[in-house]
């Protein structure tokens, strides 16, 4: 098999989980690693093997790298990922793939005009309890979905900020618990529910006198097809506590809690536990990036659109960023997203420039 070499750009607190998935992989290789922090590309050279590079755009001239592998801070993904696409490489990068509608519009925009491929990270959907609650709704086993509801209730120390320099801030992590935390859980909802249709929500922060980012939001979700979604997140928990996450169906309910799905339909119930990687014997919420991955490289391998291209990405961050909005503007926000629009879907159009 032809692998795809690839270069991951940030060895940071999530670059681990990409580097070991490419190097276990039949369809990758690992060729070079990039951080701002020499030591940290340092670091992962000597652990990987691979030559070490601190600007990204040393490895985008390179003709043994055909992919790159985004793990940066959240405020530069739109910049990389852009850049890598121009210079013909495609791209798979972490969630959220910007903090800005016309940062993810440009990445989408810039993918077709170069005809390579744009990847996103929300590996949660390969997780068995998510394609099992995914199949039996598409089934139709579940019946009509009538509504959603999820709690993501967390820890985030005074030092997980601190001792960071881009998250808790607007300008650079996009936000709080909402885009770093809950989002994973929101993607889930909405792909298993379907489109929304508008929301409103409020956000605060209440536990941490050093940021002035989300650390706790709630919102309620109207989706098309008329279910009604329920969302709870906060980082100021005791612990992380597994995520909750309900669909009720007026055949049956289903349940994801943590890395396992109860799934009940009429008098019968049925739970599906997460399977351990084959490598490395690990479970747990949030294990599945090698899953995808590998799903990832066979679609670009096949010349396909992977499962969740930059449209499919966006969307949940489209969720996110029309929470804050609600939150600043104490309206609701209709969809399709589009910042700043009228809140009242009469005037959806700006009729009358409310």
């Amino acid at each position: 098999m032809k692998k795809t070499r690839v270069a991951l750009i940030g060895c940071g607190r999530v670059a681990r989980v990409h580097a070991d998935a490419l190097v276990a992989l039949d369809e990758t290789e690992l060729v070079a690693v990039v951080d701002i922090k020499p030591d940290r590309a340092e670091a992962f050279s000597q652990h990987y093997g691979v030559k070490a590079y601190t600007d990204y755009r040393d490895v985008l001239e390179l003709p043994n790298v055909d992919a790159v592998q985004i793990a940066t801070p959240h405020y530069n993904h739109a910049e990389i990922a852009i850049a890598a696409l121009k210079a013909g490489k495609d791209v798979l990068t972490e969630k959220p793939m910007a903090i800005s509608v016309p940062d993810m519009e440009a990445m989408i925009q810039t993918a077709k005009d170069t005809k390579r491929t744009l990847g996103v990270i929300f590996q949660n959907r390969y997780n068995d309890a998510s394609q099992a609650v995914k199949q039996v709704i598409e089934e139709g086993k579940l019946g009509a979905i009538n509504g959603t509801r999820a709690i993501i209730t967390w820890r985030r120390t005074d030092e997980y900020y601190s001792e960071s320099d881009w998250k808790g801030t607007w300008d650079k992590e996009g936000g709080g618990v909402l885009i770093d935390q809950a989002i994973h859980t929101i993607d889930l909802m909405q792909w298993l529910v379907g489109e929304v249709d508008y929301l409103e929500a409020r956000y605060d922060t209440r536990a941490h006198d050093q940021i002035d980012v989300d650390d706790v939001a709630e919102a309620h979700i109207v989706f098309k097809n008329g279910a009604i979604g329920c969302l709870y997140a906060s980082c100021n928990y005791s612990y992380d506590a597994p995520i909750f996450l309900e669909i009720h169906g007026e055949k049956g309910i289903a349940h994801i809690i943590g890395d396992r799905a109860i799934i009940t339909i009429g008098n019968k119930t049925m739970t599906v536990e997460q399977q351990p990687d084959e490598t490395t014997g690990l479970r747990y919420w949030g294990f599945s990036h090698k899953r995808q991955i590998r799903d990832h490289y066979r679609a670009v391998q096949a010349g396909k659109k992977p499962f969740i291209d930059g449209k499919a990405g966006k969307t949940a961050v489209d969720m996110v960023l029309a929470m804050y909005e609600s939150s600043r503007r104490q309206t609701p926000v209709y969809f399709p997203y589009v910042p700043g629009a009228p809140s009242c879907k009469k005037h959806r159009g700006g009729c009358c420039g409310r």
